[in-house]
Parts: structure tokens; C-alpha cells; sequence
């Protein structure tokens, strides 16, 4: 009895199952597409679709257009005044495209206003292209807070920290973190910079990005193999973020300019226009490409030039608000000091951790970095006693790198190792309205100052890259408490309501739909080289894609931007040809979407080639001419004219040894 249950049940388990089966086999065959499209979509559907095609941003052409009236030839030695200019244009117009410039056009627009910006030469060009690629609370600072009981350091600490991450979270393929190490060959020094670099992530509270840890000495030896191990005891490791600064820049510019804002570059200030009170409402600007001169009215003006900024307050205090012959005699709001650094070969240091140098000949911090594919080592810290208009990395500051360089790598440090050299000026401030006293230095602002003359002008200068957001966000705090009237609907000319500060979370150009994804989803889609699909990626975000449509509609698209020329192209290709994944269409997406307007703007800011290989830039410029004046249209004349300047621009980066800071047309 009990064996026929047990085929009763075996024979309804198979019946059974061979019902469920046929079910199954059928609804297969039924439906095997819908199931399998059903899968993809839902994986498809983790994933943002590439952005193939930008925003409908504005020419540069266009741009121009929203300026004031043009002024005639017949006026062109003119004196104008605000009254002049019968209609306001712009709620703000901002003196400046590097970081606080475009930082500040980003809050502004962001909170309603009409921007303005003008920059006389490049988003970048200057300091903001020049800095150590770091954003950094400051360990030196921490340690100069705890020493000196200093709370107004212990608050650039903290204040820097949280802007950190701001940075990581609004650009996350423009900003990464970067392990840095610290070696140690004396035992005592382990618990007094481990204690430190706690310290460090402590008041990074939440935003800490990642915990110091100590290394043993094998440990870091296997990480930096390329150290001096004869009395090495171990190493500390503590986190920072690592960022590509006029990228950074340009995605600012970028960003404002999607959000309302007009951002001319190779546009100068040559006067501010004052009413009959005495008061700056607006601005005189020429474009540098046509020579043509325009009358723009706004409600305030926003200096925000850096080591340029006692120029403009030599406008301000002329009653005509034009710039005088010579500089006043009135008290300097910047003191300029010179950072070089340089670059050298992957081989200097470790790809994914930096070195950081804490105890120098000279008690300052040395840094040596990955970035780029290179490594990035400085900085010096000379006083100035002008800035320069162009300043460039002079050979006894290129040596004292090296030198300190020495002290930590097992094999000869070599100048002709030097790949690229240049010389940020940073723009230590004081605050003018304090006059010395006995003729002694009045003490500087480490952080940054913002101050507002009698005319209404509103200067911001100082600070560092990392505090960019929070500075430009009190840069436009100060703009609308000292121009009430901006906050009424009636009186601005969006004629809206005011927002608070919109910065803190707003993601940049290019930020929107990234992931760290990209670069393989790019080079499975695409069939690209992995360092090409990483370059874009990390560089251009989620437009990359946009560079990519233009990279595979041509051939010629997909070349090296050295290889461009046609005499180029006459000779055989060598492999130093295909080291950097700089092409064609990367030169033309820069062209018609990123201003780039001079050869010098992709070479040195779109692309980092001249910061990264000098001599590789040089050889490159004659193709960037070519595809740069066909597609803007260059005459023979004007090809000759930036091939040049853009050649002895890089001889100037670390190919030629430069006496001092300043150029000898300069001295």
C-alpha cells in the first residue's frame, strides 16, 4: 500500500512538472524577445544615455550682441560717463574669467541676476591655471593653528575642508581624491604627524574623505618604489583631492553661461563708467579679436582680477574711472608672490599616491604629485615686488625643486627631466583701508578679502582655489548688500525674485549624468583606446560623448592635434606622435563649444599639453593653427602672427632658462 502511494505521487510530481515545463517551455517560445528586452532595459536603465549633442549655447558672436552700444570711431577718444548709456544691460558686470570671476557669474545667474563677464585674455590664463591641482584644507595651515593657537587658521582649516568637498561633489570628473604619503625616517616624527593628519580628518567631520593610515617601511617602498628606503621607517598616508584647475575653470565659465550669464573672453575693461554721484554703473570694454569698443551699463561692478585687482582700483580712484599713465600712489591691496612648479616623468612618482615633502631646506611644504599621467612638483614662494604680466618659472626655482627632490628618490634627478615649468602668482592681500604704520608691513589676509569703495565698486581678491565657491558666494552676499535695489523684481533686469545662494550642490558643466562608468561605457560603445575613453571622460564628462560623434564622423578627426598640419602629415608618424590622447575632434569641440579663440587656450588650458610636455606642445602648435584658423576662419596673416606667440609662450615654460619672474620685455 505504502509502494502505491509512493508511484501515485511520483507519477502526479511528473505529471505535474512536466506541466509546469511545458508552460514554461512554451511561454519561451512565445516570448522570449519581450523577456530579453524586458532584462536589457532594466539594466540599459541603470545607466544615463550619452549626450550626444550640447545645449544651444551662444556664440560668441551672439554674445557680444547683448553688450551696450557700440562706440563710433569718431568717439573712440571719448571720455564717456554712465549717463551716456540710456539703458542698463546688466544687472552685474564681473572684471575677471579666472576662478572667482566665473565662480562668482555661477552664484550670481544661479540666484536670478543678469551676469556680465569679461576677461581680458583666457578663462584661466593666469593664476587659476597655475596652482598646485589640489583641493586642500591646508595641513600646513592646521599645524601653524595648533602652534600658534590660532583660531583665524583653524578656521581656513575648516572652512577649506568643506569646501573640498563641495569641489568632489559638484565636478566629479574634474575633482578626485588622492592619497598622499608622508615618509618618515625619523621614529619620533610617526605619532606627531600621525596625531596631525587625524586632527586633519577630525575637523573634516563627515566630510572626511577617506582615514589616514600608517604604512609600513615595505609597504611603502612596494607604493613608491622609486624612494630612498637608507633610513626609511615607515610612512604616513592622509587624503586630499587632486583636480584639473582650468578645466575646472572652464566649466564655471561654462556653467554660468548655461544658466543666463554672458562670459566674453579676450574682452578688457578700458574704463568704469561713473554717474554724476561719483558711483561706478558700468563698464567701457573692447574686444581684443576686432578692436571694437563698447558701452556697457549695469547696476554694480564686481572686480574680481587677482593679482591684477590694485589696477582696477587705480581706475576707480580716477574720477573719469580711466587707467592713469603710471600707478598711484595710494595703499596696495595685493602682495604678489611667485609659486613655480613642474612637471616631470611618471617615474618620479607612484601613479595613485602623492609624496608630500613636510620638512624642506627652507621649512616650507614640497608637494609631489600624480596628475595627468605625470608628476606635478612644487611649489617655491619668492616675493615679488610687481606683478608680472606674464610670469614664467626662473631656473634658480626649477633647481631648488630638483634639489629637494634629491633628498627622496634613489637615481639621479635630471633638469633635462623637466618636462614643463611655469609661475603662479598668488594674490596675498591687506586690506587697503589700513594704512602702515611706521612704514611697517601691515599683516596679510590668509584668507580672502573683499572690499568695497566709495564708488560701490566691490573687489574680491585673495583666498585660494579651493574656497573659490564660498568666496564668490560672499563676493555676491556683499554685491546685493551694497546694491539693495538688485533684490527688488521691478529693478533688475530678469525682473525676478532674488535667491539665496544656489552653489553648494549644483553640479557643473559636465557634471550632470556622470559616472564613474563613463570611460568603459565610452570605450565599449565607441571601440576606443581605454587612455583615450579615460581622458575624455575625466576631462569633459558627460559631453564627452559630443567630442566622440565629431571624433568618428572623420578620419582626419581622430588624429593627433600634432599630426594635423599637412607637412606633418608629409613625413612618417613616430610613436611620441600618439603619447597624448589630444586630437582633432577634441580641438574642434573645444573650438565651437568651449571659446577657445587663441592656440594657446586649448594647448595650455582645454587640453593641459603645454603644462604636461612643453616640448610636445611646441610641436603640436603649427596643427592647432591649422585647424583652428580653418575653422574660424584665420587669414594668412593672423596664422603667422599666433603661431608665433604661441611658440615663444612655451619656450617659456621650462625649454629656456628664465633669469627671473618676469619676461625681459617686463624687467
Amino acid at each position: 500500500m505504502f509502494r502505491q502511494q509512493i508511484r501515485r505521487f511520483s507519477k502526479a510530481s511528473f505529471l505535474a512538472g512536466a506541466a509546469v515545463a511545458s508552460a514554461y517551455v512554451t511561454y519561451e517560445v512565445a516570448f522570449p524577445k519581450t523577456q530579453l528586452l524586458n532584462e536589457n532595459e532594466k539594466y540599459v536603465n541603470k545607466f544615463p544615455s550619452f549626450k550626444t549633442t550640447v545645449e544651444n549655447m551662444p556664440s560668441r558672436e551672439e554674445m557680444l550682441k547683448k553688450l551696450g552700444p557700440e562706440i563710433k570711431k569718431e568717439d573712440k577718444d571719448k571720455v564717456f560717463t554712465a549717463e551716456d548709456v540710456p539703458e542698463k544691460s546688466f544687472d552685474l558686470v564681473i572684471i575677471g574669467g579666472g576662478a572667482s570671476g566665473a565662480g562668482s557669474a555661477v552664484d550670481a545667474s544661479l540666484r536670478g541676476l543678469n551676469v556680465l563677464v569679461v576677461e581680458k585674455e583666457d578663462f584661466a590664463a593666469g593664476t587659476s591655471s597655475k596652482s598646485t591641482k589640489m583641493a586642500h584644507g591646508g595641513v600646513r595651515y592646521l599645524e601653524k593653528a595648533i602652534f600658534q593657537l590660532s583660531k583665524a587658521q583653524l578656521d581656513l582649516v575648516i572652512e577649506a575642508l568643506a569646501e573640498r568637498a563641495s569641489m568632489l561633489e559638484n565636478a566629479p570628473h574634474l575633482a578626485t581624491i588622492l592619497p598622499i604619503a608622508i615618509p618618515i625616517y625619523k621614529w619620533w616624527q610617526l605619532p606627531y604627524m600621525y596625531s596631525g593628519c587625524l586632527m586633519y580628518d577630525l575637523f573634516a567631520g563627515r566630510q572626511a574623505l577617506r582615514y589616514s593610515y600608517i604604512q609600513s617601511r615595505a609597504a611603502t617602498l612596494a607604493t613608491q618604489p622609486q624612494l630612498d628606503s637608507e633610513g626609511l621607517k615607515a610612512s604616513l598616508v592622509y587624503h586630499d583631492g587632486s583636480f584639473n584647475d582650468a578645466r575646472f575653470n572652464t566649466a564655471l565659465a561654462l556653467t554660468a553661461i548655461k544658466q543666463g550669464a554672458t562670459v566674453l573672453n579676450y574682452t578688457e575693461v578700458e574704463q568704469l563708467l561713473k554717474n554724476s554721484e561719483n558711483k561706478v554703473k558700468g563698464v567701457r570694454v573692447r574686444d581684443r579679436e576686432t578692436g571694437k569698443e563698447y558701452l556697457v551699463k549695469a547696476e554694480a561692478v564686481l572686480n574680481c582680477t587677482g593679482p591684477y585687482s590694485d589696477r582696477l582700483l587705480d581706475m576707480d580712484h580716477d574720477p573719469k574711472g580711466v587707467s592713469p599713465a603710471k600707478a598711484l600712489d595710494t595703499p596696495r591691496m595685493v602682495v604678489p608672490s611667485g609659486g613655480v612648479h613642474i612637471v616631470l616623468p611618471e617615474y618620479y612618482c607612484s601613479k595613485d599616491v602623492g609624496l608630500l615633502d613636510a620638512s624642506t631646506s627652507d621649512g616650507r611644504v614640497m608637494f609631489f604629485l600624480p596628475w595627468q599621467g605625470r608628476v606635478l612638483a612644487g611649489t617655491t614662494d619668492v616675493a615679488l615686488k610687481s606683478v608680472p604680466e606674464h610670469p614664467v618659472a626662473s631656473e634658480d626655482e626649477i633647481e631648488e625643486i630638483l634639489k629637494e627632490l634629491q633628498h627622496y628618490v634613489t637615481f639621479e634627478v635630471k633638469r633635462d627631466d623637466v618636462l614643463s615649468a611655469w609661475c603662479g602668482v598668488r594674490p596675498l592681500v591687506k586690506d587697503p583701508r589700513k594704512t602702515p604704520k611706521n612704514g611697517a608691513t601691515q599683516e596679510l589676509v590668509r584668507n580672502h578679502l573683499i572690499h568695497t569703495s566709495d564708488t560701490g565698486l566691490v573687489t574680491l581678491s585673495g583666498g585660494k582655489w579651493t574656497t573659490y565657491r564660498e568666496m564668490s558666494q560672499d563676493a555676491v552676499d556683499e554685491v546685493l548688500k551694497v546694491h539693495p535695489e538688485l533684490k527688488d523684481p521691478t529693478k533688475n533686469v530678469n525682473h525676478v525674485e532674488i535667491k539665496p545662494c544656489q552653489t553648494q550642490h549644483h553640479k557643473l558643466f559636465g557634471a550632470e549624468d556622470f559616472d564613474t562608468s563613463l570611460a568603459a561605457r565610452l570605450a565599449q560603445a565607441y571601440k576606443l583606446p581605454s587612455d583615450l575613453a579615460a581622458h575624455l571622460a575625466s576631462n569633459y564628462g558627460d559631453r564627452a560623448p559630443v567630442i566622440l560623434e565629431i571624433y568618428k564622423k572623420d578620419r582626419a578627426n581622430r588624429l593627433p592635434v600634432a599630426l594635423a598640419a599637412a607637412d606633418e602629415l608629409a613625413q612618417l608618424p613616430t610613436y611620441e606622435e600618439f603619447e597624448f590622447p589630444f586630437t582633432v575632434a577634441e580641438l574642434k569641440y573645444s573650438v565651437h563649444n568651449e571659446y577657445a579663440r587663441h592656440p594657446l587656450d586649448f594647448l595650455a588650458r582645454r587640453s593641459r599639453l603645454a603644462f604636461l610636455d612643453a616640448r610636445a606642445a611646441q610641436k603640436a602648435v603649427k596643427g592647432v593653427v591649422k585647424v583652428m584658423g580653418d575653422e574660424l576662419n584665420w587669414d594668412d596673416e593672423k596664422r603667422s602672427q599666433l603661431e608665433k606667440e604661441t611658440t615663444q609662450y612655451i619656450e617659456h615654460m621650462g625649454l629656456t632658462a628664465n633669469k627671473t619672474s618676469f619676461l625681459e620685455n617686463e624687467v
